[in-house]
């Protein structure tokens, strides 16, 4: 019977890894990295109550309470998750827009502020906002 065989059988009815276990290993590195930038020992020590945390939750047999602590957990961080999810696209949209600024030319619409693409080497071009369908003029 192979290494990863074994693994699977051993884990099998166990509840395996979650996003508060993830944010247990997490914590764990935080603690540690604060541990050796201050050269103090105790937060060495305390980064081990999070990760056999984590590994205790893997191991568990008992679903419905780690589902449980899991939800509870899910719902406190889910502002946190939203935020960084708004970082996230505040800037894949300035990588794209950084990307594609040879091809194209963006506008602020003056009525609503909506930002507007525009094909470059067009000349004068009259641009109609389609949020509030306000036209101006500019050049391409």
């Amino acid at each position: 019977m192979k290494m990863s065989d074994r693994f699977r059988n051993f884990m099998r009815g166990r509840y395996g890894v979650d996003q508060l276990s993830n944010g247990l290993v997490f914590l764990f590195f935080i603690l540690i990295l604060i541990g050796i930038l201050t050269r103090n020992t105790i937060f060495t020590w305390i980064a081990l109550i999070p990760m056999i945390l984590s590994y205790y939750r893997m191991f568990s047999k008992n679903f419905s309470k780690r589902y449980n602590e899991n939800r509870i957990y899910t719902n406190l961080m889910s502002p946190v998750y939203d935020l960084l999810d708004k970082i996230k696209g505040f800037f894949n949209r300035k990588i794209k827009r950084f990307k594609t600024r040879k091809e194209y030319k963006y506008f602020k619409c003056p009525n609503c502020k909506q930002e507007l693409r525009v094909p470059r080497g067009r000349g004068e071009i009259t641009v109609t906002c389609p949020k509030c369908k306000q036209s101006f003029d500019r050049k391409s």
